[in-house]
């Protein structure tokens, strides 16, 4: 019998499918994740650390210049950094 917490769903569900669902999972939380970022540039910018007000305009910046690589890579730094403090 199967146990009641997972009504048996994973011994049932193929790998595959598991899969799906985990990557569906990530990108929603991915997507929550960036959400709470822009409110807090948003509504909270002057309240960051010096260091992720300073992270985001350089990263700004490397937009403006069409440095599109570099701008991800530094806002995947500035999500890392407002993570480590808990703002996120």
């Amino acid at each position: 019998m199967p146990d009641e917490e997972d009504n048996g769903l994973n011994n049932h569900l193929p790998d595959d499918l598991m899969d799906q669902l985990d990557h569906v999972v990530n990108k929603h939380y991915e997507k929550k994740e960036r959400e709470d970022a822009q409110d807090l540039i948003q509504n909270s910018f002057a309240f960051l650390p010096l260091e992720l007000q300073d992270l985001y305009h350089d990263m700004m910046e490397a937009y403006r210049a069409g440095k599109h690589e570099e701008a991800s890579k530094l806002f995947e730094q500035w999500l890392d950094e407002a993570r480590d403090l808990g703002l996120i």
